[in-house]
C-alpha cells in the first residue's frame, strides 16, 4: 500500500486554510499575510514529507541502490525540519503573538493532511 501522488484536493483543503489565516491575523494585514506565508510553508513541508515516503519506499525497493536513496532521505529529512524551524524561528522574531496562532493554523493543516493521506489509501 503505498501513498499516491498529492492530487488537488490537498491544495484545495490546503487553501481554505486561508480563511483561518485571515480571521486569526484581524483581517487583511501583514499578520494574515505572514500567517499565509506559514501556510504556503506547511504545504511545502508536506511535499516534502511525500518525497521521504517515497525515497523509502523506493529504497526498500531496490536493494543495490539503496545507499542513493539513504543519503536522499538524510536530505530531505533536513530540508523538511528546516523548513519547520525557520518558519517558527521566523514568525517568532516578526511578533511572538503569532506563534500560537501559527500552532492552530498547523493543527488545521494536519488534519486537512490526515484527511489526504486516508484518502490516497482508500482509492488504491
Amino acid at each position: 500500500m503505498e501513498k499516491k501522488e498529492i492530487d488537488k484536493r490537498f491544495y484545495l483543503l490546503s487553501a481554505l486554510n486561508i480563511i483561518p489565516a485571515l480571521i486569526l491575523g484581524d483581517g487583511l494585514t501583514i499578520d494574515s499575510l505572514v500567517l499565509i506565508g506559514g501556510l504556503v510553508v506547511l504545504v511545502l513541508n508536506h511535499t516534502v514529507l511525500v518525497n521521504i515516503v517515497k525515497s523509502v519506499v523506493a529504497a526498500s525497493r531496490d536493494g543495490e541502490d539503496a545507499k542513493r536513496h539513504t543519503s536522499r532521505i538524510l536530505v530531505l529529512f533536513l530540508v523538511k525540519f528546516g523548513l519547520l524551524f525557520s518558519l517558527i524561528a521566523i514568525i517568532y522574531l516578526y511578533k511572538k503573538a503569532l506563534i500560537t496562532k501559527l500552532f492552530l493554523i498547523i493543527f488545521f493543516q494536519l488534519i486537512i493532511q490526515v484527511v489526504s493521506i486516508k484518502n490516497n489509501y482508500q482509492n488504491s
